[in-house]
């Protein structure tokens, strides 16, 4: 369990590539800017959902696993629709407004031809990935722009992963 001590930041992430991050399918992140943070991220599934990406493009395994999770419309909202210890609710990958996964910020390096596919874009810093793990529950949280600090009471509202 991460605790207010660790160096822990959260980053928001748009659905469905939140989703590929927490499956483990996307190890690279977009950004327009560099950072020089590394350690313990959350990753963020923002309350926005890009209906326009087309996920077969990027891994047609994180398609498949899509589909099997009952696909894009799937996609809900963490503050609306809280889990009880009796019933868990929507797969929490398709979470949206919430807390899916943690992760490692392990690298930031400006794209280069051809770097990172199929995940990497070119024009971009792509911020490098490691000791993806999901959750077994979204916890419900509004996001921010850029790298953000986790308040205590989320931290303590983490479980552990599997």
């Amino acid at each position: 369990m991460l605790t207010a001590r660790d160096t822990v930041r959260g980053l928001t992430i748009r659905q469905p590539w939140a989703f590929a991050i927490a499956e483990g399918f996307k190890t690279i992140e977009n950004r327009s800017r560099r950072t020089n943070y590394r350690g313990q991220l959350l990753i963020h599934a923002g309350r926005a959902l890009d209906n326009s990406v087309p996920i077969v493009r990027y891994s047609r395994d994180a398609a498949i696993r899509l589909d099997q999770l009952g696909g894009s419309h799937n996609f809900w909202d963490a503050r609306a629709r809280i889990p009880s210890s009796v019933y868990r609710g929507p797969h929490p990958t398709l979470a949206l407004s919430g807390v899916i996964a943690t992760a490692r910020l392990a690298g930031c390096h400006e794209a280069a031809d051809g770097c990172c596919a199929p995940w990497g874009f070119p024009g971009q810093w792509h911020w490098e990935l490691a000791d993806i793990r999901q959750l077994t529950q979204a916890v419900p949280r509004a996001g921010a722009l850029g790298l953000w600090k986790p308040d205590p009471s989320l931290l303590a509202a983490l479980d552990p992963t599997p």
